[in-house]
């Protein structure tokens, strides 16, 4: 028997597995704080097999859970100074904040637009239900090994609140390092506010596009969006973008607990601003326990980021070209600056015998970043959502979209200040594209004593690192079982016939279609939904439902790729060496490291499994913006048998923004609805080839 997490008198009632052993020791176990919600989270309800139906979510969109929210998990509002100085809050207490900045005038050379003290409307209600939106998930009944925090095991979800954003995306004026230029805001606001909430909570958004001449998406990168993969947000994918003048609406249950962002994900669009940190916070979290080596007082937020001085659209537009000869296939548009909180000369306010966590988000297009604090040690707890052991480094690297939760204790005394460094890894760049006054670090400091000296930035070298010795702390060992299916890819790079750059993954390049993938899989007929030919050109693999899956990633080119995965985390099983600073790893870990992004090395590989438990459409794909650009994605189709026996609500919000573009959603990938295997209308190349949209963005609408 299983147990599954209804509030019926308080008390956890079983339900039985459904006759298809779909729970067996070989299916995915609960991954620490992931796979529904957190750490102490084990046993959740599955999805309804091929040919049953399960329950429609209802329109309130409320939460499975017993008791009421506790009382530390009230919204704040925060609002920040023009000042440098960030002041911290307790993860503890904090359910939602809505950032709100004054006009900008500090001693870092930062500056931008003035910023409304409403400039994110966020309201947050108490969900009025106890039955859930998302009631059918999937997980193993599998024990875990010992761990230095305590167990959870059935705990009831938390009821939550709903934590309201209303955002509308606008274009921005701002000069982060001196340098003005437009950015895609919120609100007439950047940096973009974070979107904050506690495990158990609603996150609602309702956006409105005021941009004009663009079209948009969000992502929110490492959500699993089980049940909701409508919500998961790439344009042609999950969702038609949504045009200028249009609203869309996103809602989604935060399971997961961790350190997560949210960026744009259409047209590269996050390379000019539309990013920022999405935070879920766990009142259970191991160092939220009181009178452990691990108890935090406080935490911050650093995020990590590459600044361009052109918009996105130009250097895509060059990068994608003939023109672009610099290398093989084109080299990548090079940063013009390093920023920390997209601002240099940040400052962190500390205290004396404190003990900080800071978490650390990688939001760049292109470079990964090697992070440093001068006479810290960082002890990781936490990378990209997954709660681990705790490690002692006294560096990072952190590859773009990747993310870290480390503790940092201060100094007995205030007796001088620090500097933190970040510094790009240029082994990335091409050297005849990197701009001349490009400086690849960005210096914050932790302030001790605000009347005492900033010190002058260190030096930083790069130190060996290898993030797949770490250890998750559930200690789950290696997914296994009788059948894996075994999928390798190819990474490389080249140009197509008009001598255009394009990324390959085993010789296909994606293109998007006609027909955003998640609506063929949901309107295809039960014969043809299996069939990855009427997908179309996004080179698709079909997965059935709770399959063990393991990539086998090969990189032939000769830099790093941060390889991310939709829907999942996945554990890092092998590793080959790149070079005298990425060690490899010759053995598969008796616990292996379980993340959403992983590097593969340059002339290397990596191999990484996961289960195919989460129905719907999710991408894997290069997270170096450059190369999603260029085509460097495949789509899993997963399960959408599954995903057809669910019928989930499609929110009217799709049917707006495809119709408002044209977009069909139903029928093969070039619309065909009545012949599915007829693809003489897909895409297979960019509409014009002399000017590439864009991997993730949609074709134009047809002429009326």
């Amino acid at each position: 028997m299983a147990f599954q997490a209804v509030p019926v008198g308080g008390v956890l009632q079983p339900i039985p597995f459904f006759a298809t052993g779909r729970l067996s020791k070989f299916q995915r176990p609960t991954f620490g704080n992931q796979r529904l919600i957190t750490s102490r989270q084990q046993t959740v309800v599955a999805l309804a097999p091929p040919g049953t139906i399960a329950p429609q979510p209802p329109a309130t969109c409320s939460l499975v859970g017993s008791s009421q929210p506790s009382s530390s998990s009230t919204s704040t509002s925060s609002s920040r100074s023009s000042s440098t100085t960030l002041s911290s809050t307790a993860s503890s207490s904090t359910s939602s904040s809505s950032s709100s900045r004054s006009s900008s005038s500090s001693t870092s050379s930062s500056s931008s637009t003035s910023r409304s003290s409403s400039s994110s409307t966020t309201v947050v209600t108490t969900s009025s239900s106890s039955s859930s939106t998302s009631s059918s998930r999937s997980t193993s009944s599998s024990s875990t090994s010992s761990a230095p925090y305590p167990s959870y095991t059935n705990t009831p979800i938390p009821k939550g609140k709903i934590v309201t954003y209303n955002w509308n995306i606008t274009w921005v004026s701002a000069s982060p390092d001196g340098f003005r230029r437009p950015f895609v805001g919120i609100n007439g606001q950047w940096p973009c506010p974070p979107i904050k909430g506690n495990v158990g909570d609603i996150i609602k958004i309702n956006l409105v596009n005021m941009l004009g001449n663009q079209t948009t998406t969000l992502h929110f990168h490492g959500l699993f969006q089980q049940n909701t993969t409508y919500e998961d947000g790439p344009a042609m994918v999950n969702q038609c973008p949504i045009p200028p003048g249009s609203s869309f609406v996103y809602q989604f249950n935060l399971w997961q607990a961790g350190t997560y962002w949210y960026h744009a994900h259409v047209g590269g669009q996050y390379i000019d601003g539309l990013r920022g940190p999405l935070i879920i916070n766990d009142p259970k979290a191991p160092w939220t326990i009181p009178n452990t080596p691990y108890k935090v007082d406080q935490e911050y937020t650093l995020t990590l980021s590459d600044l361009y001085h052109k918009q996105a659209p130009y250097l895509i537009h060059y990068y994608l070209s003939a023109n672009n000869t610099d290398t093989t296939g084109g080299a990548e548009p090079v940063p013009n600056s390093n920023l920390i909180n997209e601002a240099q000369n940040v400052q962190f306010a500390m205290t004396p015998g404190k003990t900080y966590l800071f978490r650390i988000i990688n939001m760049g297009a292109l470079a990964g970043q090697y992070l440093q604090f001068d006479q810290h040690d960082m002890q990781i707890v936490e990378v990209d959502g997954v709660y681990t052991l705790p490690q002692t480094v006294s560096q990072l690297f952190v590859a773009v979209a990747q993310r870290y939760a480390v503790i940092v204790k201060a100094r007995p005394a205030a007796t001088q200040n620090f500097a933190i460094v970040s510094q790009f890894n240029v082994d990335m760049f091409g050297s005849s594209v990197t701009p001349p006054n490009m400086n690849p670090t960005c210096t914050a400091y932790l302030v001790y004593d605000g009347s005492k000296p900033l010190p002058a930035p260190f030096t930083l070298t790069p130190q060996v690192w290898d993030d797949s010795r770490l250890v998750p702390w559930d200690k789950h060992t290696l997914i296994d079982g009788p059948n894996v299916r075994t999928i390798a890819f190819t990474a490389d790079f080249g140009v197509d016939n008009a001598g255009s750059t394009r990324g390959f993954l085993s010789s296909f390049t994606y293109v998007s279609q006609k027909v955003p993938t998640m609506f063929t899989a949901l309107t295809a007929p039960p014969d043809y939904v299996m069939n990855p030919a009427i997908y179309g050109h996004v080179n698709p693999r079909v997965l059935t439902f709770n399959s063990i899956v393991e990539i086998d990633l090969n990189n032939h080119d000769t830099r790093a790729h941060p390889f991310h995965l939709h829907g999942h985390n996945f554990q890092v099983i092998n590793r080959g060496e790149g070079g005298t600073l990425w060690p490899g790893l010759d053995t598969t870990p008796q616990y292996p490291m379980r993340r959403d992004t992983v590097v593969v090395y340059g002339g290397s590989s990596v191999t990484i499994r996961f289960v195919a438990d989460n129905p719907g459409i999710n991408l894997f794909h290069c997270h170096t913006e450059w190369h999603v650009e260029s085509g460097l994605t495949a789509t899993f189709i997963e399960a959408p048998d599954v995903l057809q026996a669910y019928k989930p609500y499609i929110p009217n919000s799709h049917k707006n923004v495809c119709d408002a573009l044209g977009i069909s959603r139903k029928g093969n990938a070039g619309g065909n609805s009545k012949n599915w295997l007829d693809l003489s209308n897909a895409n297979t190349e960019p509409e014009d080839p002399n000017l590439y949209y864009g991997a993730m963005t949609a074709p134009p609408p047809p002429d009326n």
